[in-house]
This record gives C-alpha cells, sequence and structure tokens, in this order.
C-alpha cells in the first residue's frame, strides 16, 4: 500500500515537473529586500507566496524506512504516523512541533517457533524550517515556479520511545529494550502544491523515526 501512495505521489509531481523551469516568476514577486530572520538579506515576497509570515499549516507524515522502530519480521497493524503543525514567524522560516505514534504485531521466528510481539511507540518535539526554492532564484538566477514548488529543509530536536510485549522465551534473541529516546537530526525536502493552500511532499535525511517520508499538508491559517 506505501508503494502505491508513493507511485501516485511521484507520478503527480512528473506531471507537473515542467514549472520547476517555469517562467512566470518575474512578476510574482517585487526585487525589494528587507532584513529576515537571523539578520539575512532576503527577498521581500509578494501575496502569492504560500509561507507568508503570520501562515500555519497542519501536515501528516508518513516515515518509510525507518531508525527507531524495528525492521525484521512480518509487521501487521498500522503504519507509523507524524502529525505536524508549523507556524510562519517570517517569510521564510517557521517553527513548529510534531508528534508521532506508531503500533504493531510483529511476527517472527525463533528456530523453527514463530513468535508474536507487540510494538509501541510515540514520539514528539519541536521543528525549525527555512523555505529557500525563492532564494534559489534570487541568488542563482534559477526560473522555479514557487506558486507550485517549495524547496525546504527542517530541523528538529525530541525525544521517541520504544515499548514491547514480549514473552521472557524470546528476550535474547532481539533488541527488546524498552525506554525513551533523544534525537536531534535534519531533513530535506520538496513539496508540490496542486492548489495554493494544499501540498504533497517527500523528504529524506535524519528525521525524528526514520531517514525517508511522504505525506500531505494543508494551510489553515491566512
Amino acid at each position: 500500500m506505501n508503494k502505491r501512495i508513493l507511485f501516485y505521489l511521484l507520478l503527480l509531481l512528473l506531471m507537473d515537473a515542467g514549472s520547476l523551469l517555469g517562467n512566470d516568476n518575474a512578476a510574482l514577486f517585487p526585487s525589494r529586500k528587507r532584513k529576515d530572520f537571523l539578520g539575512l538579506n532576503l527577498p521581500r515576497m509578494g501575496n502569492k507566496w504560500p509561507y507568508l509570515k503570520g501562515s500555519g499549516w497542519l501536515s501528516l507524515q508518513m516515515p518509510v524506512r525507518y531508525t527507531a522502530y524495528p525492521t525484521y519480521g512480518q509487521i501487521a497493524g498500522m503504519r507509523p504516523l507524524q502529525l505536524s503543525f508549523d507556524y510562519s514567524f517570517d517569510d521564510h522560516f517557521s517553527a513548529g512541533a510534531y508528534l508521532g505514534y506508531f503500533h504493531s504485531q510483529i511476527q517472527d521466528v525463533y528456530g523453527t517457533e514463530f513468535f508474536r510481539t507487540t510494538f509501541s511507540s510515540q514520539s514528539g518535539g519541536f521543528r525549525l524550517t527555512l523555505h529557500f526554492a525563492d532564494l534559489i532564484n534570487s541568488f542563482v538566477g534559477t526560473r522555479i515556479n514557487v506558486r507550485k514548488w517549495d524547496l525546504y529543509s527542517t530541523g528538529h530536536i525530541g525525544w521517541y520511545t520504544r515499548n514491547w510485549v514480549v514473552g521472557e522465551k524470546y528476550r535474547g534473541t532481539r533488541d527488546y529494550a524498552n525506554g525513551s529516546f533523544s534525537n536531534v537530526g535534519i531533513v530535506a525536502g520538496v513539496k508540490y502544491h496542486p492548489v495554493q493552500r494544499i501540498g504533497i511532499f517527500a523528504e529524506g535525511g535524519i528525521g525524528p523515526v526514520s531517514i525517508f517520508g511522504f505525506g500531505i499538508t494543508g494551510r489553515i491559517i491566512k
């Protein structure tokens, strides 16, 4: 199911890939500049920019290629999900928080004997995102259509838990340690807006619980 969803997302992106080199950006944004977050001299954005100061975005993501969760055995149950909210306190920078949840049954084998364990996890933390598609246009001279495409990087700091229910007989066969763990990381991503208030995205890097993820986001404020 995950592969099918990812295939359709990639197909939609490829159908409009030409807008990455679109030439309709010139009339969108003034060339004036101002001091931005951290004192950077970044472009002043027009009202078509999706990430204007004061906007808020709610996102739902499905992580894949786990780093915090088990990857062995046959996993049955819901896939991990991550819900996040980001508020643009600046035209290019947003800050927010995320919460994640995962619960599954895992069938494994001990010698020739099959056995089942239960795994659950909660995760959460804070994030800071830089949206830089327009910065590439301004400083490099490309013509990325920023109405439809967003290039971004997100740093995060947070935690996740590992909770196992497993028979004592099998505890020595795997790492079944319970506990809470901290993590820090950064991801880079690309987001496509079929309409200005909704986007679909894919990102990769050192994520909260995985090295890759994809999802959908919507603007709920401004």
